[in-house]
């Protein structure tokens, strides 16, 4: 009877095990799907008052909620735009009228670009004061954690810097250890012109110029050529020995656009370990290139992200330099990876960050000016994540045109994208979509 007994729970015990074989194990979902815990089916989209709506920025507080920043208004007359956004994705009530800030920073138009968050809860925002669709000049403001102007900062929350020059606009901001803060952008004949330069400025933390940085608080960088050469900042970050990499575009006469870099050192002045001079270009592809954004990652390689051309028109382009300026040559093809997200497609990388040791890349695909929002990953030395997406890259159609401009992570590891749709179908909204990062 014994043996018996032994010889039935046995067969019970392998019964169990041939069920669960047949049973399915649940299935976790991989990193690029977009969170159903977030909004709608993982997007969210916000609307001032039935204006055109730009967000061009985003930063994930400790806490979760997330901040975008940008601009709102009706043509030709913007002005910055901020939203808060608890972590389910609903508007945060303790933010502005019910989660949502408008503010003039000057009577004729203004913008946000960029934002950094202090450790004190506050919002530093950096744009451009913005006249007849023409950037005159850069503006920094400082908000309160509840979203209201910090009247403690500069005059009324706000400073507006000029260089002189017909045109000058902000496009990033760092905020470094001690507190100081540093605007780059571009100065010089403007936006529909080649003449133009790498603009840095550095503020004090009271929104001071900081008067031991280049000249007065303020330095300007041409990168020479023949004749009509130019260049444009468009994004920066700080060195962990504090030296500021700044990346953007260069276009000397009679070449296509290039990627551009400069490294300074903390006084403002060129680092002439970097590159030649301080200065690096690089060409990539088949003609124009340029960088809209940049990351560091925690070895001190800098990752330039932009867009160059293949023979499938617009790729995603990102470009790894190692620390002296020279290209990582252990990264894509010799230190650069171009990225057809779709067969052709225009495909354009606005913003990348680093993530658990890998690249997410942010921007916009498809047959321009129906785009959708463009996502890839990339490992550590330049490859698709094939457990990302599909194999590596994901399109969100978010309704209508739409495109991301900002991407930023939470502590969890997801992956909150920020730019703009027209599911409206007349005005372009907020459109916020996040995604998971396994």
């Amino acid at each position: 009877m014994k043996s018996t007994h032994v010889q039935t729970h046995l067969s019970v015990a392998a019964f169990i095990a041939v069920v669960s074989m047949l049973v399915p194990a649940p299935v976790r979902a991989g990193g690029g799907v977009l969170d159903s815990t977030f909004g709608t089916d993982g997007t969210v989209l916000t609307d001032f008052s039935g204006t055109d709506d730009y967000a061009l920025a985003v930063a994930v507080q400790p806490n979760g909620k997330m901040i975008v920043a940008g601009r709102s208004g009706v043509y030709p007359v913007f002005h910055a735009a901020l939203v808060r956004y608890n972590g389910d994705g609903s508007l945060d009530p303790t933010f502005g009228a019910d989660g949502t800030v408008t503010a003039a920073l000057d009577p004729g138009g203004d913008g946000v670009s960029a934002i950094a968050l202090q450790p004190d809860g506050k919002i530093v925002a950096a744009g451009s004061v913005v006249h007849d669709n023409w950037p005159v000049a850069i503006v920094l403001a400082r908000f309160n954690a509840d979203g209201s102007l910090d009247q403690s900062f500069a005059s009324g929350g706000i400073v507006i810097t000029t260089f002189g020059d017909p045109t000058a606009e902000g496009n990033d901001v760092v905020l470094q250890a001690d507190g100081k803060i540093v605007v780059v952008g571009v100065s010089g004949a403007g936006p529909y012109s080649e003449l133009n330069d790498f603009a840095l400025v550095r503020y004090n933390a009271d929104g001071s110029l900081d008067q031991g940085f280049g000249n007065g608080g303020k330095v300007k960088t041409h990168f020479p050529g023949v004749f009509n050469t130019g260049s444009a900042a468009t994004s920066v970050v700080q060195q962990a020995d504090g030296k500021l990499v700044v990346a953007g575009e260069y276009k000397n006469e009679g070449t296509h656009r290039q990627l551009a870099l400069a490294r300074y050192q903390t006084n403002g002045s060129l680092d002439g370990a970097f590159g030649t001079a301080g200065k690096v270009t690089t060409t990539v592809g088949l003609g124009d290139a340029a960088g809209y954004a940049m990351t560091l990652q925690p070895d001190q390689r800098i990752v330039v992200a932009g867009y160059s051309y293949s023979d499938q028109g617009k790729d995603f382009t990102l470009a790894r330099y190692r620390p002296d300026g020279s290209l990582d040559p252990q990264f894509g093809e010799l230190g650069l990876v171009q990225t057809d997200l779709g067969g052709g497609t225009t495909d354009i990388a606005y913003a990348v960050a680093v993530q658990r040791g890998m690249l997410v890349a942010a921007g916009r695909t498809g047959p321009y000016p129906e785009t959708n929002t463009g996502l890839a990953r990339y490992t550590s030395t330049g490859q698709l994540d094939p457990t990302f997406g599909t194999g590596g890259t994901v399109t969100t159609d978010i309704g209508g045109p739409d495109q991301g401009y900002a991407v930023a992570l939470s502590r969890s590891g997801k992956i909150v994208v920020a730019g703009i749709s027209l599911a409206s179908g007349s005005t372009f909204d907020f459109a916020v979509a996040r995604y998971l990062g396994h």
